[in-house]
């Protein structure tokens, strides 16, 4: 039976955790929430004052729990006690992992030019509600001596019967999760698939994700499927891009002459980067002609082709003009008589 001592000591717990609920809401209005005014963090903005009420409540809780585990109360009462607090700490956690994912996404969505994390956000956040729910419920079950192990068991084969049963619509939800994190591309990069297609990323969804083709067609590709493809991306590591020229002129050609026809090419043409480009390559002794190439650096890679096009233009202008032969393929037969 509980002493008079006893009551004296729940009661002193019981304002001991009164006070310092007290204090918490003090040390809250009168520095935490100017300190949340001045931070540019908005995670702190959106998740303090939505669980201050909650911490508070919980502190005196657990007051109350403590003093009757001084009066060494025990059964229903001692659990019920015990599940509030659970149900709080479950509330706590689903509140602060909202906003976690909420901030998550808005920064992803910002740094890929998109809406895919953004679309995907209440799949996250059920996610994360339905694992605290599940492991509350198992905790106060566990609380209250009742055995989980059919629960889990049910769980687990309701989980493999609807897997199944949206086994593809899953696989696109999470190849767009792996594209998110992968960083694969974003919105408005240029990509080439593995089965050498070329087009811009205009929109990551959900589902799917749509490239605009250089044929300005409109492909629309599941994110499953496309988080398994090797994927080049014209747009990293950064923007620029090497580009190459090959061409021909015939034997006999002052190289020298060319070298510099070629240098003074480029260094009048702009959106080139000077410092990467190598000039003029000899590449091969051809059977018709001296094989040559161009190797530059192009400072976009938006407009690398159009830049490419560009000085292959001038450059034919320019041997044509200087009496430089480009030479075609050539065979000499010779007959035995």
């Amino acid at each position: 039976m509980p002493t008079q001592s006893s009551y004296i000591n729940a009661i002193i717990i019981v304002l001991s955790f009164f006070l310092i609920a007290r204090v918490i809401a003090f040390i809250f209005e009168k520095y935490l929430r100017k300190w949340i005014q001045k931070s540019k963090n908005r995670i702190e903005e959106m998740i303090l004052p939505k669980i201050k009420p909650t911490l508070i409540k919980m502190s005196v809780l657990i007051g109350i729990r403590f003093a009757v585990s001084q009066l060494d109360f025990s059964g229903w009462i001692l659990s019920t006690i015990n599940s509030i607090i659970i149900v709080m700490i479950i509330y706590v956690a689903t509140t602060m992992a909202d906003v976690v994912i909420e901030a998550w996404t808005l920064h992803i969505d910002k740094k890929n030019k998109s809406h895919l994390a953004q679309s995907l956000l209440p799949i996250f956040n059920s996610i994360a509600n339905v694992l605290f729910y599940i492991g509350g419920i198992i905790w106060i079950l566990y609380e209250w001596n009742i055995d989980v192990s059919p629960f889990l068991a049910s769980l687990g084969i309701a989980g493999v019967i609807v897997g199944f049963a949206i086994q593809d619509s899953l696989k696109n939800i999470f190849g767009g999760i792996a594209l998110i994190l992968d960083g694969t591309f974003k919105v408005n990069e240029k990509i080439q698939l593995d089965d050498g297609e070329i087009g811009t990323i205009e929109d990551i969804s959900i589902r799917s994700t749509k490239i605009k083709t250089i044929n300005n067609e409109l492909v629309t590709i599941p994110n499953g499927k496309l988080a398994d493809m090797k994927i080049k991306n014209f747009a990293k590591p950064t923007s620029n891009i090497r580009m190459l020229i090959n061409f021909g002129v015939a034997y006999g050609t002052n190289i020298n002459k060319l070298r510099n026809i070629v240098e003074k090419l480029l260094e009048s043409t702009e959106s080139i980067e000077k410092d990467k480009t190598e000039s003029l390559i000899i590449s091969e002794l051809g059977d018709s002609a001296i094989n040559c190439e161009i190797r530059f650096w192009a400072a976009d890679h938006t407009t690398a082709t159009d830049k490419k096009a560009e000085l292959i233009e001038k450059l034919y202008n320019i041997l044509n003009k200087e009496g430089i032969e480009i030479p075609f393929p050539t065979q000499t037969i010779y007959l035995k008589k």
